[in-house]
């Protein structure tokens, strides 16, 4: 009985992912149009990295491996120190303007899909004008929201580091012990990572509940945990298989750079643009699991009892120019 229980679960993750897929067809103008915008932001923040933080930090490695070979007595020594901590000052300024604007981009890409999605799901036509003066009416729960969101995974994290440290401490250098270390962390970092998956169901649906509803923050949170009742399992077995599709891309990934670093002569070009392709993928898989937690959201609500065609939170009309701008 359990293993059919099961197989129904999978079904409705499946039937989840399916309608998901058909929203991309229902408003194709709308949808394709938030997927280019947003996906251009996010390929300019990945060119930022790659052209600007970069050779920050190439700049920084060349310094440090002259600074062993100069005399301390020389003014060459004291000069490459200074070097040393100018080049590591703008690296931070760099890092803290990368963290910004990727934080500020990520934020305003949930709220266009999450609209996006949702008026297609309400079979609402709305120019792409208007659209755009919608969502960004509704920026300040979203950005309350993902504040608490990364303060709880910086704490989660945090908490892994605390309970690997004393491993760490306590292994000695035999290879032996190095093979005990990395099981123990591994095992440790999966058992996370299994369980951030879980803690991301509410998360997620938070952000989706503070642009669609007048919820943020901890309001938001626990509305989420809330109305996620009877849904857990799917969205679950929902963010590991995204988890895993971006672990599968992440090691791509690192295929190819460690194939670059191997090779003498490389085409930093078409390194960049096998790079972009792996950035795009990242970011169509995050735009679908945006769309499948509205898709979820509403299926919450529906579980609730509520009909979803008169939701007062979610109540998307076609404002002409004149109203909007009153």
């Amino acid at each position: 009985m359990g293993r059919f229980a099961f197989l129904n679960v999978l079904k409705e993750v499946a039937g989840i992912l399916n309608e998901s897929r058909k929203l991309f067809l229902k408003n194709k103008t709308l949808m394709f149009s938030v997927l280019v915008f947003t996906l251009l932001l996010n390929c300019l923040v990945f060119l930022f990295n790659i052209f600007v933080i970069e050779p920050e930090i190439m700049n920084l490695m060349a310094e440090s491996r002259l600074l062993p070979t100069t005399d301390p007595s020389t003014p060459e020594y004291a000069a490459c120190i200074m070097r040393i901590f100018a080049d590591v000052r703008q690296i931070v300024a760099s890092s803290y303007i990368l963290t910004a604007v990727s934080s500020i981009i990520n934020i305003f890409s949930v709220i266009f899909i999450v609209h996006a999605s949702a008026l297609s799901l309400k079979d609402e036509n709305i120019k792409i004008k208007d659209f755009t003066v919608l969502s960004l009416k509704s920026w300040k729960g979203p950005l309350v929201t993902y504040f608490y969101i990364a303060l709880f995974s910086l704490g989660y994290w945090l908490l892994l580091f605390i309970i690997l440290f004393p491993i760490l401490l306590s292994s000695t250098l035999s290879i032996s012990d190095m093979g005990s270390l990395a099981v123990k962390s591994g095992a440790l970092f999966i058992i996370f990572a299994v369980f951030q998956c879980y803690l991301a169901i509410v998360w997620n649906l938070s952000m989706v509940i503070s642009v669609l509803e007048e919820s943020y923050g901890i309001q938001a949170l626990g509305k989420a945990a809330k109305i996620v009742k009877g849904m857990k399992t799917k969205l679950f077995l929902l963010n590991i298989f995204f988890g895993l599709l971006a672990f599968g891309l992440a090691q791509s990934l690192q295929v190819i750079i460690n194939s670059r670093r191997s090779l003498s002569l490389t085409i930093t070009t078409g390194f960049v643009l096998v790079c972009l392709v792996f950035v795009c993928l990242a970011f169509v898989m995050r735009m679908f699991q945006l769309v499948a937690y509205t898709v979820a959201y509403f299926q919450c609500k529906s579980l609730q009892g509520k009909d979803v065609e008169s939701l007062t939170d979610v109540e998307y009309t076609k404002l002409s120019s004149t109203a909007l701008m009153g």
